[in-house]
């Protein structure tokens, strides 16, 4: 028996033809195994949403949408595996692969989501990934919150221009995952706090930091590679540990304090709360 997809209870057999509150559209492709389902929503008179994205496995991409969109999910899975829903309802977005047991990774396309999300409307926007890519280019969102729960994906995040609204916090945990992160001042949040349990991770500090920026950094096992714009001053408290080796070329250290040698010259000054257990920590100096 195929599985049925989730619609929304809101959009009737009317809707689904017509793309009235939504457009819905299903595409079969090999043998009527794999499908797509497609669900978008322009925006109204919305100040605020939630966006909530649960991924199990595959590939997930997010991005900034077009102008007066409120969001566009496409998602493309195995209707053996997978029962995948996208839904909007009062200022709520939920997006769920729904993969089930039985799914081999090796066998055929793997499932994919593809996310566009609000250029204009506020978003607090909550990911949940378990294995896979991600390709996370927030650029242009205006997010208000970030949670980022990675338990066990290869994912980059990006963002290459100012967040155009105050963040409230941003929060990154990662499991066993490679992770980079690029453009964190740009998120425009004062406090930022990332943790990993192990693998590589790569955080870089370029962007507008706000004066009063907070970050804090807890590495678990692993290589984790801090990257620092030039412009940037960086002052690093460090828990230490006998188990992690620390290269910071350009600091001055002084017990478990390093300071960048911009700390007195520089415009914008960050400072980090550094924890680490067992693996090497690099600082990288950047254009």
């Amino acid at each position: 028996m195929t599985p049925a997809l989730r619609i929304p209870g809101r959009l009737s057999g009317l809707a689904l033809l017509c793309g009235l509150g939504g457009l819905v559209g299903v595409g079969e492709l090999h043998a009527q195994q794999l499908r797509t389902l497609t669900h978008s929503r322009q925006a109204t008179d919305e100040r605020h949403i939630e966006a909530r994205v649960a991924w199990g496995a595959g590939r997930l991409k997010i991005k900034r949408g077009a102008p007066r969109l409120l969001y566009r999910a496409r998602i493309r899975f195995d209707e053996r595996f997978a029962t995948p829903t996208a839904e909007y309802r009062n200022g709520s977005l939920e997006v769920d692969l729904g993969l089930e047991k039985g799914w081999d990774p090796g066998d055929g396309d793997p499932p994919t989501i593809e996310l566009e999300l609000s250029r204009d409307v506020p978003t607090d926007l909550h990911l949940d990934f378990f294995a896979g890519t991600a390709e996370l280019d927030l650029t242009g969102v205006p997010l208000e919150r970030l949670l980022l729960n990675n338990a066990a994906s290869e994912t980059e995040l990006r963002v290459s221009a100012a967040n155009p609204v105050r963040m409230d916090s941003a929060k990154i945990h990662v499991g066993v995952a490679d992770f980079e992160a690029h453009g964190l001042g740009h998120l425009n949040s004062s406090r930022v706090e990332v943790k990993a349990v192990l693998g590589a991770v790569t955080i870089g500090l370029d962007g507008d930091w706000p004066r009063d920026a907070r970050l804090s950094i807890e590495m678990g096992l692993g290589a984790l590679e801090i990257l620092v714009p030039e412009t940037l001053g960086v002052r690093v408290r460090h828990e230490s540990n006998l188990l992690a080796a620390i290269e910071a070329e350009g600091f001055e250290r002084r017990r478990d304090v390093y300071t960048s040698h911009n700390w007195n010259r520089a415009e914008r000054r960050l400072d980090l709360e550094l924890s680490t257990t067992i693996g090497a920590v690099e600082f990288v100096w950047i254009p």
